[in-house]
């Protein structure tokens, strides 16, 4: 049974302290944790632990203490389902009271896939690879966004790393969905809220674009209707910066030529 923790004082961990790659296993996924706490000047008898879940499983590892980390020899995920796709919580834990105190976190870790390298560590999108049947591509966004792509065609991950194809036709409708998301389901309008929210860092990146403020906040319909306004000339300035429109003209060349 999982202790009661104490939460007041906790620091915060950074995110580069900690590396999660999810890795193949006979039935989901396993992991393997590079975690590297030693500057962060807890005590050496704090225990640390790694939480893998996502919304509908969890699971707990206990990695040893702070003076005395150890890996445990089990690090597949039994009991958390492949998706949603699992995200991680690192923990740094007095347990010398009755109620635990939480000394430090590092919450909503994105792990690597197996394919991915330490480039997209923090990656805003990160992508999976599922049978879709006869669809090519799908978002997730049931937690964090996830771009699902079908694991049947060949090449598909490298046509939406590079394609103009698909940076043209797919990734305005990805942006549009999410920001949607964002600023109209979940009313969210403020860049700089948490930066281990997805939302957050989504519209910290959307707002960097040349020329988009920060969406309008208020409520009611009205309000509504300008972050919808807001939503399409963002979308738009995106394609402008990644001249979707010029490299769709291209590719329709190059395939009547």
């Amino acid at each position: 049974m999982i202790r009661r923790l104490n939460y007041t004082g906790r620091k915060k961990i950074p995110r580069s302290a900690v590396t999660i790659r999810l890795l193949p296993a006979d039935v989901g996924y396993a992991f393997v944790a590079d975690i590297d706490l030693a500057p962060l000047g807890f005590p050496n008898d704090a225990n640390i632990f790694v939480e893998a879940y996502n919304s509908a499983s969890y699971m707990r590892f206990a990695f040893g203490t702070i003076g005395d980390q150890r890996e445990p020899q089990d690090l597949r995920l039994t009991e958390v389902t492949s998706r949603p796709l699992p995200k991680f919580r690192l923990k740094v834990v007095d347990q010398s009271k009755r109620h635990g105190l939480l000394l430090g976190v590092a919450d909503k870790l994105v792990p690597l896939r197996p394919h991915e390298d330490l480039a997209n560590k923090q990656s805003l999108l990160p992508v999976d690879f599922y049978d879709l049947g006869d669809r090519i591509w799908r978002l997730e966004l049931s937690d964090w966004p996830v771009l699902e792509l079908n694991n049947r065609v060949d090449a598909i991950g490298e046509s939406a790393r590079t394609g103009d194809w698909f940076l043209a036709l797919v990734y305005p409708e990805i942006l549009r969905r999410i920001l949607h998301e964002i600023v109209i389901v979940l009313d969210e309008t403020d860049p700089g809220l948490d930066d281990s929210e997805w939302t957050s860092l989504w519209l910290r990146f959307v707002c960097a674009l040349p020329g988009v403020a920060e969406p309008p906040g208020g409520i009611g319909e009205a309000a509504k209707a300008r972050r919808r306004e807001w939503v399409e000339e963002a979308v738009q300035v995106f394609c402008r910066s990644r001249q979707a429109r010029q490299r769709f003209v291209t590719a329709l060349r190059k395939e009547a030529s």
